[in-house]
């Protein structure tokens, strides 16, 4: 079966948008125990599957990884751990700039201060259990950066969005693509003017079941 498929205005499933299931299968046994709707972005082979965790202070997601997915820019986090279990395909980690191959039954994990990032290079979809110890403000801002993909009424790349991702990340994740000794002080200058115009770093409306729901195709209840 297919799932997570990217919704168009009417509500139906976008061709080519989305993953196969085996509902007997690893990836299958995973989505059932799902705690909430499955994420994505609308044009990244990515998503994700909310999964139990034992521990208040460790959010464990299921994440899917289509072929060719570059990953997120390198970043490192300043308070949160995080460990990534390859489950299936096969998945090449960047940590502090040394390469490492990850495949079924690996486990990486990625101490705070390290920088790092991840990608699928070959033809095949990886499936990763990927925990985050301490998540602090990454439980609010991840559904926040996926959902505003998603969401026609706002910019993703406005400046001033961006300004208050930033602000609100900060203490917590650094991205190491523009130095945060000129970011940080840019983000805080323009954060009033955000305020002002009704931004925030991280929105209600994405932690909401009813948004994806309207926005990717979710499994059959039964799997």
């Amino acid at each position: 079966m297919i799932t997570g498929r990217t919704l168009d205005a009417d509500g139906d499933p976008m061709p080519g948008t989305g993953f196969e299931v085996d509902p007997e299968g690893d990836l299958g046994e995973l989505i059932a125990d799902r705690t909430g709707p499955i994420t994505s972005h609308p044009t990244r082979p990515v998503w994700g599957v909310p999964l139990p965790s034992s521990e208040a202070d460790v959010d464990r997601t299921l994440s899917v990884f289509g072929p060719g997915y570059d990953g997120p820019p390198e970043h490192y986090h300043e308070r949160s751990l995080e460990r990534f279990s390859v489950r299936s395909g096969e998945v090449v980690f960047s940590v502090d700039g040394r390469r490492r191959r990850a495949g079924a039954g690996d486990t990486v994990v990625v101490e705070t201060g390290r920088r790092h990032t991840f990608g699928v290079p070959g033809d095949a979809v990886a499936t990763v259990l990927t925990e985050i110890h301490d998540p602090g403000r990454l439980r609010y801002v991840l559904p926040t950066l996926s959902g505003l993909a998603h969401d026609a009424e706002r910019d993703a790349g406005n400046p001033l969005q961006r300004a208050m991702i930033a602000r609100r990340l900060d203490g917590n994740t650094v991205f190491t693509e523009t130095d945060p000794r000129l970011t940080r002080p840019l983000a805080r200058l323009l954060e009033p003017l955000a305020r002002a115009g009704g931004y925030e770093g991280a929105y209600a409306r994405y932690l909401q079941p009813a948004f994806w729901e309207a926005h990717v195709e979710q499994p059959d209840p039964t799997l």
